[in-house]
């Protein structure tokens, strides 16, 4: 399994990845979430402290991580999926670790990452394995929202 830079060929598995998910897993959360960050990532991730990372095998999108600037010492952890036949490999371990490197090397002091309160596989990476910790929890929406947060070292 390699982590890489998106490429414009990861489109349409990107979006199949995060909208299949969403459509089976997390259906009445869909509303929370919009999804014009994805008609152009290039775009959307294109910052120079930005970035929107693949893992895959060849043309094989197993899942996706995208690091937003929030501000100067603040970055936003997005769109963190990996695909259903992908699970249990390490994809996302391997996808957070890449996005936390990523964010020590552009100089974050604080990754922030946002989640319905029943994406349990997500927040239990984040909080149990990557020392991510439980910020808040809101509505939005009529969805309850989680957001965790990392200090970067």
């Amino acid at each position: 399994m390699q982590i890489r830079t998106f490429e414009s060929t990861d489109g349409v598995g990107v979006k199949s990845i995060i909208s299949g998910v969403m459509n089976k897993e997390f259906a009445s959360e869909e509303k929370a979430y919009l999804y014009g960050d994805l008609d152009d990532i290039p775009n959307a991730y294109g910052k120079l402290r930005e970035q929107f990372l693949v893992a895959g095998e060849s043309d094989d999108v197993a899942g996706c991580v995208g690091i937003k600037e929030d501000n100067d010492t603040t970055a936003l952890l997005r769109r963190l999926f990996v695909h259903p036949s992908h699970r249990g490999r390490d994809v996302g371990s391997m996808l957070v670790d890449t996005a936390i490197d990523f964010c020590k090397m552009n100089h974050y002091k604080r990754v922030v990452f946002r989640a319905t309160s029943k994406m349990s596989a997500a927040i239990k990476l984040l909080v149990e394995k990557k020392g991510f910790k439980e910020d808040e929890r809101y509505v939005f929406d009529g969805v309850e929202i989680v957001m965790l947060s990392y200090r970067v070292h």
